[in-house]
């Protein structure tokens, strides 16, 4: 008897702790704002982010089967309608004039198939996590991800997206003159 009371006592004390940490981890889990119990209809489809601040759009190609997403492709383009890339972070003379900022960039620029590949694994774009140094275009990501399963589940995704906050890229990216346009980015 006494270690049934234990037993029992050990569980109701846990019960306030494990009620607070399903609160906690609830509230770590970003909502999409789409019914994920909905079926998605099988065939391919596109959508595209928000342009961040310096003009810069992300669009993404989902493929369902079955129901389900089997391949995911992301792809940003510059304001100029250029392609991040291997030269994403260079000046427009393909020079690396700042190594810590380059860096910076081709992690964003990594960042878009390991995104991709999250996606078709989860099949949801809450549980995309973000990558460190890569918060613009997971935001980015995000939406457009919205957009194109709304499209597959055949509902309005538009205001959950927009819903979705694309932080800006940071003093730190920017240097105050042509550096930023120059990379095909906004006015500095």
């Amino acid at each position: 008897m006494t270690a049934h009371n234990t037993s029992r006592r050990t569980r109701g004390a846990l019960g306030p702790l494990g009620a607070l940490g399903a609160v906690i981890l609830a509230a770590c889990q970003p909502s999409t704002g789409l019914d994920m119990s909905k079926p998605l209809q099988d065939g391919t489809w596109s959508a595209q982010s928000n342009a961040d601040d310096q003009g810069s759009v992300g669009t993404i190609t989902i493929t369902v089967e079955g129901g389900s997403i089997t391949s995911t492709s992301y792809t940003t383009a510059m304001s100029d309608g250029s392609d991040k890339g291997g030269d994403y972070g260079k000046d427009s003379s393909g020079r690396v004039f700042n190594q810590d900022y380059y860096d910076k960039a081709q992690a964003a620029v990594a960042s878009f198939e390991e995104y991709s590949e999250k996606l078709t694994e989860t099949g949801d774009p809450a549980k995309v996590d973000v990558i460190s140094g890569a918060t613009v275009a997971h935001q980015q990501f995000v939406q457009a991800a919205i957009r194109a399963i709304a499209q597959a589940q055949g509902v309005d995704g538009s205001g959950a997206a927009d819903g979705v906050d694309i932080p800006g890229l940071g003093e730190s990216t920017k240097d105050g003159g042509d550096l930023d346009k120059d990379l095909g980015g906004g006015n500095g």
